[in-house]
């Protein structure tokens, strides 16, 4: 998508406008005007204060799309309300659409509006014979030259954003541990961020036993991603990725429809490479970032490994497998011990990992789990300015008793399904050891079953913008 600064609006352009209320919307040349007033007042009891009005030669365009003042403070209502917009935008099949500067609030607070807005016109047609027609422009009319910086910011959040769903979106057929790698190269080609990627010999050197052994059984064989983006100051933070490229659940076999979505379960790992591909576009970070994606595929043959084996992950302590379908896990521990011995001041983990995160916050809100209150708030008050939701669960000691193994330091899944989300983030965070930590689940927040008002079937691209804030700012 392309984001431009224009002191007209073309003829061709769907005029999106933005109203304090019906009242002000009423002020239309005649009879849009009363036409326009009333489906807004329709639209707004019906909690969805948008409408697509042919404007019948009242105005120069053929169309205008107009909205009702979302609370502009409330960053989450503006994305949502941005997200409508792009929806109706994406229905209409119009190449460009124009905004008027004058409408909107300052540049800082119409951003989560403006990113929703995009990610709501965002369309996955790739497999389709005939290419949906996209919104491919959207023109932001007015004079203030503060506008270009906001817009360059704003088309970088889009793209990554773009970029997490359509790398997410792919099947696995086309998207495996390599294909990754090459996509990532890709991405990253002359942007500052280094990229280093082990294969199975040098992950064996770095005792990744744990990510060795989940993708043992695949001809796709299993990789480790290091990207290291410098920053200004030497505080190093690392995100570790979850990047299982289709899980069947091994031995502990899914059934067909839990099989279903599993080429989402890397959605960890595009996020974090989404995000680091965006500071990097932003300017060079405060930070110090780091991002360890292992990458696997959980398969079934011979070589699989079994329910009873016992790993070593990659600071010595051993695990027993009681469910080889929680192999995010597994792999998540091999890359936050080698953040945390590589110097890692602070470890976020970002990964599809439970279906009972949609049990437990349903698709709405992101679990967070941390061990440290600053970087918890940080992550918080980021969510928060995205217009993304966060909610912190707790971990607690008794929530860590539940992994003790009987004749290993942990098991990889409790036989208690009590806690399913928490456990797993405290199973992860052990690895992390003193090193403030905190884990997003991802897993329902990342995929739209269904196409929604708001945004296409598909995945959501969750987080991204939330990362680029914490880290960015």
């Amino acid at each position: 998508m392309r984001w431009r600064l224009r002191s007209t609006v073309p003829p061709a352009a769907v005029l999106v406008r933005v109203f304090a209320d019906e009242r002000a919307a009423a002020m239309l040349p005649a009879p849009l005007g009363s036409w326009c007033a009333r489906q807004l007042g329709r639209e707004r009891r019906a909690a969805r204060p948008v409408a697509a009005i042919p404007a019948l030669g009242a105005l120069p365009q053929r169309w205008l799309v107009a909205a009702l003042a979302p609370p502009w403070d409330d960053a989450s209502a503006a994305r949502r309300q941005g997200a409508l917009i792009g929806r109706c935008l994406a229905e209409l099949g119009e190449s460009t659409a124009a905004l008027l500067a004058e409408d909107l609030p300052e540049e800082q607070r119409v951003e989560p509006w403006l990113i929703g807005l995009a990610q709501g016109a965002y369309i996955w047609d790739r497999y389709r014979r005939q290419p949906a027609p996209k919104l491919e422009e959207i023109l932001v009319v007015g004079r203030s030259a503060r506008w270009r910086t906001a817009l360059r910011r704003v088309e970088v959040l889009d793209e990554a954003l773009t970029r997490c769903r359509d790398l997410t979106n792919l099947p696995a057929e086309e998207l495996g541990p390599a294909e990754f790698v090459a996509e990532a190269r890709r991405w990253l080609a002359g942007s500052g961020v280094r990229l280093r990627v082990f294969d199975e010999r040098a992950c064996q050197r770095l005792g990744l036993r744990c990510l060795l052994t989940v993708g043992r059984a695949s001809p796709r064989r299993p990789r480790l991603l290091r990207l290291e983006l410098p920053g200004r100051a030497r505080t190093c933070w690392s995100l570790c990725g979850k990047g299982v490229c289709f899980d069947t659940g091994g031995l502990n076999l899914k059934n067909a429809e839990g099989m279903q979505l599993m080429r989402k379960d890397m959605a960890g790992a595009a996020t974090v490479l989404a995000a680091l591909w965006a500071c990097a576009r932003l300017g060079p970070p405060a930070l110090t970032l780091r991002a360890y994606l292992p990458l696997a595929d959980n398969a079934i043959d011979g070589a699989s490994y079994r329910p009873g084996d016992v790993l070593r992950a990659a600071d010595g302590t051993t695990i027993e497998v009681t469910n080889t379908d929680a192999e995010g896990r597994l792999l998540l521990a091999d890359a936050v011990c080698l953040a945390r011995r590589e110097g890692a001041q602070a470890i976020l983990s970002v990964a599809s990992l439970t279906g009972a995160a949609l049990i437990a916050l349903g698709r709405i809100h992101v679990p967070l789990l941390a061990t440290d209150e600053r970087l918890a708030e940080r992550l918080l008050a980021a969510a928060r300015a995205a217009g993304e939701k966060l909610w912190r669960l707790p971990l607690d000691d008794e929530h860590r008793q539940l992994l003790r193994g009987q004749h290993s330091d942990l098991v990889n899944s409790p036989s208690s399904p009590d806690a399913g989300c928490i456990v797993a983030g405290a199973f992860v965070a052990h690895f992390a050891g003193p090193v403030p930590f905190a884990h997003c689940d991802i897993s329902p927040a990342s995929w739209q079953p269904k196409a929604g008002e708001r945004l296409a079937a598909g995945a959501t691209g969750v987080l991204v913008t939330t990362l680029v804030e914490a880290l960015c700012g």
